[in-house]
């Protein structure tokens, strides 16, 4: 009703005096309008801006269609390719972890998002940053944060075409799995360092031989996941050097 309203306010006295249609009388395209301002939501400014472009000319679904390529724009432009480090807390891969995930799942678990390793060190300063940068809203029950949800309700199918440019797709992957296996090198050189330290010891007792196994294991799981990160990597490569 708000949207129709705005498209009428004009017209409304110019109508009456000259027993003429109301514009919202003499469209045939506004049955659209119900399934466009479910991806909308209910922001005031958002439907405004819908009521503008249709007051243009402009079909109901061709408007919402616009208004999702602006803000998809909009969101690479602002949390991905514009990323000052020294200036924002998050990295374009921390970013881009929270869209892919979004456009999958309308909700997602803040605690879960947490045991990621893309947002193992300082998620939450993280999360709470691209919370006040509007590209999510996080949720709480009893002052505890428990969900995570697009900034804005458009924001969903947003991020959605995002996740479905193919080539876009395959390079911010390839640059999350660029950090994960400098994570995990990282991970391993530090092993490495502590099995030379316990190797230098003059006794070589149950504890030390405990703790080389674990490290053993961990370098092993480490090397593992390595391997795995750089063959779906050489995946992401094939469709890069494919498509435009």
């Amino acid at each position: 009703r708000f949207v129709i309203n705005h498209l009428d306010a004009d017209s409304i006295n110019v109508a009456k005096d000259e027993k003429k249609l109301l514009p919202s009388q003499s469209r045939q395209d506004l049955g659209e309008l119900d399934s466009c301002i479910d991806i909308l939501g209910g922001r005031l400014t958002d439907l405004e801006f819908l009521a503008r472009r249709i007051k243009t000319g402009e079909s109901p679904n061709k408007a919402v269609h616009e208004i999702i390529q602006q803000s998809a724009s909009e969101i690479l432009k602002m949390y991905i390719l514009d990323v000052d480090r020294s200036a924002r807390k998050w990295t374009p891969e921390q970013a881009w972890l929270l869209i892919k995930s979004l456009a999958a799942h309308p909700t997602l678990r803040y605690n879960e998002l947490l045991l990621s390793d893309t947002y193992k060190s300082g998620g939450e300063s993280v999360l709470q940053a691209l919370e006040q940068a509007e590209l999510i809203s996080i949720f709480s029950s009893n002052g505890r944060p428990h969900s995570i949800r697009p900034g804005k309700p458009v924001y969903r199918a947003a991020f959605k075409q995002l996740t479905e440019d193919e080539v876009l797709r395959a390079s911010l992957d390839l640059k999350v799995l660029g950090e994960l296996i400098k994570m995990e090198n990282q991970g391993i050189e530090k092993a490495e360092a502590e099995l030379g330290l316990l190797g230098s010891l003059p006794g070589q007792g149950k504890e030390v031989q405990e703790r080389v196994r674990w490290l053993l294991g961990k370098m092993a799981k480490a090397q593992g996941n390595v391997e795995r990160y750089e063959r779906e990597s050489g995946g992401l490569k094939k469709v890069l050097e494919r498509e435009y």
